[in-house]
């Protein structure tokens, strides 16, 4: 058998083998898993989290063997709204902080930021996601470079996508044009 085949079988092997062990361990190249006492993770939308490393953080008192959870909000995942409609989804207003979002949906299981603009971004209170497919997480955050969505823009949603500070936990991020950035309330 001609080596170069047998060569490109491996190959393939190993990229299933390596999808599989992805999959089943739920998670994906775009959102990795917050670990206990990692620092702010402000590409996946998490929070600062406990002091880690060698030696104690000053500021909290924390540092290597504590086992302070990470607290801040953490994007679920990033998914297209365009049915939102059809799911049954509420528009509340435009605010500026993740604190007031969360509060404009108590009674719902979770809220969608979309379309940050200067003036804030667009608070969605959701209970069905069941017709949302699910985006690439750089989405959320203003990358949509060559995505399908919108042929690649984000229309009239200029960002900024990442709101630093907006909660004492961490950033959030605040979506794009029918680009919702998921959180659990």
């Amino acid at each position: 058998m001609d080596p170069k085949i047998i060569g490109a079988f491996g190959v393939l092997c190993l990229c299933s083998i390596s999808s599989s062990i992805a999959a089943s361990m739920g998670g994906s190249e775009e959102t990795p898993t917050p670990s206990a006492g990692a620092g702010a993770g402000a590409g996946a939308g998490a929070g600062a989290g406990a002091g880690a490393g060698a030696g104690a953080d000053p500021a909290t008192g924390t540092g290597a063997g504590d086992t302070e959870e990470d607290t801040g909000p953490t994007m679920l995942k990033c998914i297209n709204t365009q049915k939102r409609g059809d799911m049954g989804w509420t528009f509340k207003e435009r605010v500026k902080t993740e604190a007031d979002a969360r509060a404009l949906c108590p009674d719902s299981e979770y809220m969608s930021l979309e379309c940050p603009m200067t003036n804030g971004f667009e608070v969605w209170c959701v209970d069905d996601i069941s017709q949302a497919d699910v985006l690439l997480d750089r989405e959320c955050k203003g990358d949509v470079a060559g995505t399908p969505l919108h042929g690649g823009k984000n229309l009239h949603c200029v960002g900024p996508y990442t709101w630093d500070g907006i909660s004492e936990s961490g950033d959030v991020n605040g979506g794009g044009a029918n680009r919702g950035s998921l959180y659990k309330i």
